[in-house]
């Protein structure tokens, strides 16, 4: 009986422990947008509203990412694909098509934030 007991909260305390696991991750990624968003709104200049809608987009983006990475039966590369084609076609709804292409550029190092000559 006391074995049964020990055992049953030991699999509750893993278990508490994987979820806290998912908030703590959830959390960084959540900072990581927000300082990511923040920087390109004073390089792009887009106003607050579609910068909380960004911020949607690129967090929703990193989860689902994070579940492609960890499951163990799909083919990671192809869905982290289909995910960067899907956040991509959102972000190009959203910024006009100039703000789109600095915002593209900028996420894949085309362009240093450092060399303001684009901005002008």
């Amino acid at each position: 009986m006391k074995r049964n007991i020990l055992l049953i909260t030991m699999i509750l305390a893993f278990i508490s422990s994987s979820f806290s696991q998912t908030s703590i991750t959830e959390r960084v990624f959540q900072e990581s947008v927000e300082n990511k968003v923040e920087k390109m709104q004073q390089l792009i200049g887009f106003d607050n509203q579609t910068a909380q809608l960004i911020k949607e987009i690129e967090l929703n983006f990193l989860l689902e990412v994070n579940k492609a990475e960890h499951c163990l039966w799909c083919r990671k590369q192809k869905r982290i694909g289909k995910l960067k084609i899907a956040r991509d076609e959102q972000l190009q709804k959203i910024l006009p098509r100039d703000q789109y292409i600095k915002y593209n550029a900028i996420e894949n190092d085309l362009l240093n934030e450092h060399n303001r000559l684009w901005l002008e």
